[in-house]
């Protein structure tokens, strides 16, 4: 990516499986393409896990023989650079004194079986998005519980809403030590490492309120598992990742109003109780359906390349991702202590925050086959904008249960495209085989939005006097800005308004 800043010819995906190494300009070998189903693997981040557990160093169901001669075909078209590569023998490398460890060959499967087992495997990572993102969805009923009843002694809504700000924003902070922690371990240790970790997190917090240790483990175990579906489809990977990532949205749906009537009917301490055991439970019946068909590259690379940070285009997606996050989750986390304050019952905020959880599962899906059809961009930017407006159309104007309603729809549809299509444009932005290397240090940004957006938005209510209408600005506006972020890389790269993007 030189003059432009949409990355248009991102490497395509062998007819086999092949292994392609290319050196970089310091010398030391580089991923050349990294296939194109980690274009579509979600939220999370969904999405946001290294893309590295998509591909590996070997395949050992494909064995491809090396020869000194044997050349990948088509390499033109799967990187950069024009100068086509021979692999050397084992024999080779050993008279060359080449340590494997440091100049490994990179997999790109293309095999795919779209379906049989496959679904098991779509049933398992949508489980654990339905455990962890649809817990961390639910936190707003407990922040409301614990304000009204005073749970903790003296303390206000913005000093409550960190307990979920850090939830939220912890769940990130694995993202870059994943792929060591995955090559390392293997790919379910880590994950059911990180499920016991997140289920004695929600444990613990009924003794000690924190929701750091619930945020660490959720994310071992959501960014290694949502990206493995992808490796099973090709002509169904689209459906296969909707439903992968639309766990969370209906994890939410159906955790708030639980949430809820647990709290009602056992108090809160024994309701963080049964939900931790239950997602320990949960997640463990169906670990036997996480199965990568790759295992994970042994590649070393630096965690943080700031360099990265000279690129235009990887900048700007960095402050949209943070801008954005800022505003995401705070009308979630808000809604239930919104409708109390308005003087209705508890359970209408956990109903609200269930049916804009539902929604957004539905548009996770709904709008990536938009996307295909207008362009992921175009979709990312309109779908943003309308996140924004509907906090100052909607939100601001919400004086009854109707209106309340119409946010939940509206918040819950336009933000399931930010959780869709950002992996999706990171990809065409800076390039497949860039992101593989520097998508851990790219959302690391949200980290800052979850985890000072709904604190921020707290303690200006607690500034105001009780009065949501900044708190609502803030939520609005930060979309906005992300948005107006967005259409520089969309305009520097097509000026006309109605291509596909």
């Amino acid at each position: 990516m030189e003059n432009n800043l949409l990355h248009k010819n991102p490497p395509t995906i062998l007819e086999d499986v092949e292994y392609i190494v290319s050196p970089s300009p310091t010398g030391h070998p580089h991923l050349s393409t990294i296939g194109a189903a980690a274009a579509t693997a979600s939220d999370a981040a969904a999405n946001a896990t290294d893309v590295n557990t998509l591909i590996g160093a070997a395949v050992e169901k494909h064995p491809v023989n090396f020869s000194k001669n044997s050349t990948v075909d088509n390499m033109a078209d799967l990187s950069n650079s024009s100068e086509q590569r021979t692999f050397k023998t084992d024999a080779e490398k050993a008279d060359n004194g080449t340590d494997e460890s440091t100049e490994p060959a990179t997999a790109v499967l293309t095999n795919f079986p779209d379906g049989g087992f496959g679904w098991l495997v779509v049933l398992g990572a949508f489980m654990i998005q339905f455990c962890c993102w649809g817990f961390n969805f639910s936190w707003g009923v407990y922040q409301e519980y614990y304000v009204e009843n005073d749970t903790f002694e003296g303390a206000t809504l913005s000093q409550v809403s960190w307990c979920g700000g850090l939830g939220a924003a912890s769940v990130f902070l694995t993202c870059p030590f994943q792929t060591q922690m995955v090559s390392r371990f293997g790919l379910r240790p880590v994950i059911a490492t990180g499920i016991v970790i997140s289920g004695f997190g929600m444990i613990s917090a009924s003794f000690a309120k924190t929701g750091l240790m619930f945020g660490l483990g959720a994310g071992m175990a959501l960014f290694n598992s949502v990206a493995i579906p992808v490796q099973w489809f090709d002509k169904k990977r689209g459906l296969a990742s909707g439903i992968t990532v639309a766990g969370s949205g209906i994890g939410g749906a159906t955790l708030a109003p639980l949430n809820r009537y647990l709290i009602s009917n056992v108090g809160y301490k024994w309701t963080l109780r049964i939900m931790g055991i239950t997602v320990i439970t949960a997640v463990f019946s169906i670990l036997f359906c996480i199965r990568a068909r790759i295992p994970p590259a042994t590649r070393r690379r630096p965690l943080f390349d700031v360099a990265m940070f000279k690129n235009t285009g990887f900048t700007i997606l960095y402050l949209t991702g943070m801008l954005m996050t800022f505003g995401y989750l705070t009308p979630i986390f808000l809604l239930p202590k919104f409708v109390k304050d308005l003087g209705w019952d508890p359970t209408v905020g956990a109903t609200l925050v269930s049916i804009f959880s539902g929604v957004n599962a539905a548009a996770r899906i709904g709008l990536g086959f938009v996307a295909d059809i207008c362009g992921p961009l175009n979709v990312l930017i309109l779908s943003t904008i309308f996140c924004g407006l509907s906090c100052y159309m909607f939100w601001m104007n919400t004086h009854g249960l109707a209106m309340a309603t119409v946010f939940a729809i509206a918040y819950g549809t336009s933000a399931g495209g930010f959780v869709s299509l950002f992996p999706v444009v990171a990809a065409k932005v800076i390039g497949l085989e860039t992101l593989a290397a520097t998508v851990g240090l790219l959302f690391s940004g949200n980290f800052f939005g979850n985890l000072l957006g709904t604190p921020l938005a707290s303690a200006i209510i607690s500034a105001s006097g009780g009065s949501y209408t900044w708190a609502i600005v803030l939520a609005g506006t930060a979309p906005l800005v992300g948005a107006s972020l967005l259409l520089i890389i969309r305009f520097e790269d097509e000026k006309r308004i109605f291509v596909k993007v």
